[in-house]
Formats: C-alpha cells, structure tokens, sequence
C-alpha cells in the first residue's frame, strides 16, 4: 500500500493539482471538440505516409499526446499544402 491509496482525493484529483497534464478519456474527448469545432469538420481524416488530406484522428491522438493544444493541432493542420477539408 502506497500513501496516494490513504489520501482521501483520487489520483485524478491529486494529478490535476499536481499540475500533471490530465490524459483521461474526458480530456482527450475536450480536446477532440474544440479540434473539430476550430477545423470545422471532424478528426477523422486519413493521411497514411503524411500523403492525404492532412489530419488524421492518430495523427491528432498522437499530438494530445504530447502535450500539443488543439487550437495548435488546427493551425499546424491548416498550414499543410495537402490539407483539405472535406466537401
């Protein structure tokens, strides 16, 4: 038994405060819409090899990741020669 088992918050509670990016489900679902609604049309896109329409949802997933904000997932997608968004 760890100390963080006695503490009386969950480890989510106790990452957040920690200052820990939160990676949850819930977070990556945020991120995910507020992508989509700066995109204007949905992650899931398909750019195998970096040679298709410019986003792809593992593309994105992978961007979370990392600590990438999804209004600079947008830009970094929009300022591809291949993007295109879907008709």
């Amino acid at each position: 038994m760890s100390d963080l088992d006695l503490h009386p918050f969950s480890p989510a509670s106790v990452a957040r405060e920690s200052g820990e990016p939160d990676r949850t489900e819930s977070a990556w679902l945020q991120w995910v819409s507020v992508a989509e609604g700066l995109l204007g049309h949905d992650l899931d896109g398909n750019d195998v090899n970096a040679a298709g329409c410019g986003y792809s949802l593992d593309e994105a997933h992978e961007r979370f990741n990392a600590g990438m904000s999804p209004s600079q997932y947008a830009s970094t997608v929009r300022s591809r020669a291949r993007y295109r968004a879907p008709d």
